[in-house]
């Protein structure tokens, strides 16, 4: 009997579908097919890998503890949480096996043995055989074809040397913890500042592209241009700049134009995305990384989409022919007309014959229609559509344009280069270029003569982060693969973490205080440095070649750490914590009860008259119209008042009666309801999506209750939803409030019904 162990419940299905059933014989062997959940087993805390007589220093985040040694530790894995009965079933589907296939995914970074040999280790497996299945995708013919084709095991640390090369990565990392805990101490001495290869390498690459943005001025020069009658600009390299337009001189000729050379010049479609690049796409149309992994995950348990954690950025031949036959079909899913896709040949750029997984495309299962794919959640049509026409760009013809190039006559170093498209190609069907800051081409043959005129520029001016620019910046120096750079990125983005590192907004990046403070203790780091994370993927290279000792690579942790203790401690003297400048002209002094006070001239934008602000000096109620967060107009009564806003004392001006601009009561958005929750006074808002709570249903949600009500959205849409009260995170801050759990489904009308209706 042969036990196949898969990493996920969704291959053991795929793969039951290939080999014909959960248990039975496929080319005359005997077979039983199960499956993990993913890693099973994890290393234990540092304080409890070693010793007893040295679990107290492990244990402390103080860093005289630190470097630690990598041979005081005893490796040990337990049991991830909720693993008990999925290891039981294991177990007792690989019971009596004589020979055992790993049949986990087969990742470049060897994290599929890694995930296999936890299982192998912890249940004490002792197969008379060990086999590995590598296949490039879970398709019927590739699995059909590794299971026939299966590779021989003897020994785990002899031969399987994918596993010893995950297992030092994993190692590698885990000591990488002591950066987090130096950056901890260094910083505000409060906030974890969590640091490892790929988060340090986001934040510096992200805090030195936000630098260069504030620091650039624009400051423009002048110099001498020529420019023809179609919009050509003729640019001499190297020209004088002035500061002033005054110094240029134009007072000379025009001059003839002659064309130089005039070429057809074609270019081949793209290659094919990788998980970041799609990702990185994506985000300009408001879709997190976080949702892009978890949506494209599902759809590749159901072969709607390829294996997302590809490193490969084109096909083999066999996964080209595979997927050759479904293309008219995919076109018209996506709205690409068949008739563009003329160019049904391998093309030497997107297919080669070595790769393993290939780059991400459609799947083998194409869908009905575009709303099949809601299913998968949120971004799943996007995320298909994008790449079924990058896929499907390589079925159509090169693009074409004519490149022509020419000097002025009668000043030959003054010199232009135009290129005007003759045929779109494989741009009718996918098109992602990139903006640039660079001048703009006319797309328009050269002229026949060019006046000069006096030319104002300005230096180039830095791009503002985007997880686009971040993404090529760590695959130009071949950080992570673009999987992994795409899980590290939604997690240092994540507003819902403690202490989140960068914020997004719309795929643009700024820091949060915490990456702010994480950015000023990496300079001169080791951690910070992205030569670390190259130097770690050749060792790793090394070791899966079975040419290094992983040992001796580990060792070298404690050098590295010493340097960033170090380093850090110096960054952390000259920390400087972001702060807003505060206008004293945008505050008014008086005196309250014998104590000199001040408070601030305007609420919610609405700037007090010296009138109001006399009266809210002498204690008076007054009426102040503002727009509320939901941009409703409304009137409020109120006066100056002490009050407190995230621990922190102020007077201002506070409303007790709100109304709209005819005078009738409206709900107050801020007013809170403040009680006791699992012993502990806390406060929420007793406005939710419009909808103020009764006593009622206060009393329900206070008393730990769910709720169903009906509220607003802020286009003014009525809709209901089932909630109760929770504690919650937003942006790094906890705070309490109300959560809907669950939105009621509106009944679906009868055509009758809504006929009746209209």
């Amino acid at each position: 009997m042969i036990g196949i162990l898969t990493e996920k419940a969704s291959a053991a299905r795929n793969f039951e579908k290939a080999l014909g059933g959960k248990e039975g014989t496929y080319n005359g062997e005997a077979y039983r097919i199960t499956h993990a959940r993913g890693h099973l087993y994890e290393l234990y805390d540092p304080s409890q890998q070693v010793d007893e007589a040295l679990q107290k220093k492990y244990k402390s985040w103080n860093t005289k503890n630190l470097p630690w040694k990598r041979e005081d530790f005893l490796w040990k894995k337990k049991e991830t949480k909720d693993a008990v009965d999925i290891l039981k079933q294991i177990k007792a589907d690989l019971k009596g096996c004589d020979e055992l296939i790993i049949a986990t995914d087969d990742d470049p970074s060897g994290e599929g043995e890694l995930l296999a040999w936890e299982i192998i280790d912890g249940l004490a497996l002792k197969p008379k055989k060990i086999s590995r299945m590598y296949f490039v995708d879970e398709s019927k013919p590739s699995i059909q074809k590794a299971f026939v084709e299966r590779k021989p095991l003897d020994q785990k640390m002899d031969r399987d040397l994918d596993f010893v090369k995950a297992d030092f990565r994993s190692k590698w990392d885990y000591l990488s913890m002591q950066f987090t805990r130096i950056a901890t101490a260094n910083g505000d001495g409060k906030s974890v500042l969590r640091q490892g290869r790929l988060k340090s390498a986001m934040v510096k690459m992200v805090g030195d592209q936000l630098k260069k943005v504030e620091s650039y001025k624009k400051e423009p020069f002048y110099e001498l241009r020529f420019k023809d009658e179609n919009g050509n600009m003729f640019i001499k390299s190297k020209a004088a700049r002035f500061k002033t337009p005054e110094e240029v001189d134009i007072a000379i000729e025009s001059s003839p134009v002659v064309v130089d050379s005039t070429t057809l010049k074609k270019t081949p479609p793209p290659r094919l995305l990788d998980l970041a690049g799609l990702s990185a796409q994506l985000s300009t149309q408001g879709l997190k990384a976080k949702t892009v992994l978890s949506t494209y995950q599902k759809m590749y348990e159901d072969q709607i989409v390829s294996y997302p954690r590809t490193e490969d950025k084109t096909i083999t031949p066999e996964q080209f022919q595979e997927l050759l036959p479904l293309a008219d079909q995919i076109a018209q899913i996506v709205g690409v007309k068949p008739e563009l896709l003329t160019y049904r040949k391998a093309r030497a750029s997107q297919v080669k014959e070595q790769g393993a997984h290939g780059g991400n495309r459609p799947g083998t299962n194409v869908p009905k229609s575009l709303s099949d794919l809601k299913k998968y959640g949120a971004g799943a049509e996007k995320i298909y559509v994008l790449l079924a026409k990058n896929f499907l760009a390589m079925l159509a013809p090169n693009y074409e344009y004519e490149q022509q190039k020419g000097h002025l006559e009668k000043y030959p170093d003054y010199k232009a280069t135009t290129d005007i498209p003759k045929f779109k190609g494989w741009k009718a069907v996918y098109n992602a270029s990139d903006s640039s800051e660079e001048e703009e081409k006319t797309n328009k043959k050269l002229g026949t003569h060019a006046d000069p005129f006096t030319y104002e520029g300005f230096p180039p001016k830095p791009v503002a982060p985007t997880m686009k620019w971040l993404m090529k910046q760590l695959a130009k120096y071949e950080v992570g693969t673009g999987a992994t750079r795409t899980s590290i990125y939604a997690d240092v983005t994540n507003a819902n973490t403690r202490f989140p590192l960068l914020v997004e907004t719309r795929g643009k990046l700024s820091m949060s205080e915490y990456g702010n403070i994480s950015y000023q203790l990496l300079p001169g780091t080791n951690i910070g440095n992205l030569e670390m994370t190259e130097q770690l993927v050749k060792q790793m290279q090394k070791v899966g070649l079975g040419q290094a000792d992983p040992n001796a690579f580990l060792d070298q942790m404690e050098q590295l750490v010493m340097q960033d203790l170090e380093q850090m401690k110096e960054n952390g003297k000259k920390i400087v914590h972001k702060t807003y400048e505060r206008n004293p002209d945008d505050y008014v002094k008086t005196t309250i009860d014998g104590k000199e006070i001040e408070f601030k001239k305007e609420f919610s934008g609405t700037v007090f008259t010296p009138e109001q602000i006399e009266a809210l000096k002498n204690g008076e109620v007054i009426e102040v119209q503002f727009k509320t967060k939901a941009g409703q107009e409304v009137k409020a009564k109120g006066k100056l008042e002490e009050q407190t806003f995230k621990k922190r004392k102020f007077y201002g001006f506070k409303p007790s009666e709100y109304f709209d601009l005819d005078g009738n009561p409206v709900k107050d958005e801020t007013e809170y309801v403040e009680c006791t929750w699992n012993g502990n006074p806390v406060k929420f808002k007793r406005v939710f999506g419009q909808h103020r709570f009764t006593d009622e249903e206060v009393e329900a949600l206070v008393a730990g209750q769910q709720i169903t009500t009906e509220f607003l959205s802020k286009k003014g849409k009525p809709f209901k939803a089932k909630g109760s009260l929770q504690e919650q995170v937003f942006r790094g801050h906890k705070f309490f409030g109300f959560k809907i759990e669950e939105f009621e489904k509106k009944p679906a009308k009868s055509k009758k019904a809504s006929n009746e209706e209209a």
